[in-house]
């Protein structure tokens, strides 16, 4: 059976936003969001699109906003964290960051999680929604959310 699941998501990262109008690229690689081959097989991510909800000003009129595709196949049991942000080696992020994945992938894009109204996070194939898993407005600073049911909780 191939199945992927939006497992873990860190869409507060600890410590301010901003610096001026500089972020730190550590700070912008600690926003991530986890997903996993839960499967008994490979799953080939040709097809694969993550998505997330943008909002308007006002938590009005939420919209998908693709975020990234990917390529390969995801072994079974492995894991991809999708950080915001340019590409950073390991060492360069904060610890937490850069453990509990077995593949690192990033946005190229500004903070993309909303913090204000809440979010979701979800898996398509083109076709179909492969997961989605929502977290509430305002999560805390810095704590990694845990899949519960459809919910990403602290």
């Amino acid at each position: 059976m191939k199945s992927l699941r939006i497992v873990r998501a860190k869409p507060n990262p600890a410590g301010k936003d901003r610096h001026g109008h500089h972020i730190p690229a550590a700070q912008l690689a600690g926003e991530w969001v986890d997903f996993l081959n839960d499967g008994t097989e490979a799953f080939p991510l040709e097809s694969i699109v993550l998505y997330h909800l943008a909002y308007q000003p006002g938590c009005r009129t939420p919209e998908w906003d693709k975020l990234m595709s990917f390529k390969g196949t995801l072994s079974t049991g492995k894991t991809v964290r999708v950080h915001s942000g340019n590409e950073l080696a390991l060492n360069q992020m904060h610890p937490e960051d850069a453990s509990g994945a077995d593949h690192h992938l990033f946005t190229g894009r500004n903070y993309v999680w909303n913090n204000d109204c809440g979010d979701t996070a979800a898996l398509h194939n083109g076709q179909a929604f492969e997961d989605k898993a929502t977290y509430d407005p305002y999560p805390p600073e810095g704590s990694t959310l845990h899949r519960q049911g459809d919910k990403l909780v602290p």
